[in-house]
């Protein structure tokens, strides 16, 4: 009976040992990065601008509190731009096609958007812009790839 519990007692404390060996150690997250395809936009001038956030804290305009920013210039084909080195977690990406290239989000006298913007899980915003959870999405293992749709008005 004892040499059973022995047997048993190695056996759990291998496979606990295999497993964590699989796993980054305590405290270490493996980076990842995310790939966002932007569609949709109407004119192939200027560049699009994006802010990445990982709470709600300024989303969806504060570039100050967003965890990456990023702008790049327009090409022919597909855009996608990319975040790198990031911790797994929930995140959300706000979005605008800044075609005068001010690094502005324009908006006419009314306070109506001039240029093209867009949100991660493309959530429909048409009085005002989303809130962080219906934006956020999973960053996970070494890639994660989303689409993001431009709206025009």
């Amino acid at each position: 009976m004892h040499s059973q519990r022995v047997l048993a007692i190695i056996l759990m404390m291998t496979t606990i040992s295999i497993t964590l060996g699989s796993f980054p150690a305590h405290g270490q997250l493996e980076q990842t990065q995310l790939a966002v395809e932007i569609s949709g936009v109407s004119k192939p001038e200027g560049q699009v601008c994006l802010n990445l956030f990982n709470s709600s804290n300024g989303f969806p305009s504060s570039r100050e509190e967003a965890v990456q920013t990023l702008c790049i210039e327009m090409v022919e084909g597909p855009l996608v731009a990319t975040f790198e080195d990031l911790n797994p977690g929930s995140y959300a990406i706000s979005v605008f096609h800044d075609a005068n290239g001010d690094n502005e989000f324009n908006r006419n006298f009314v306070g109506i958007p001039a240029e093209g913007f867009g949100f991660s899980r493309n959530p429909v915003a048409l009085t005002g812009p989303p809130d962080f959870g219906d934006a956020a999405f999973l960053v996970a293992g070494t890639e994660t790839r989303i689409e993001i749709e431009l709206n025009y008005f």
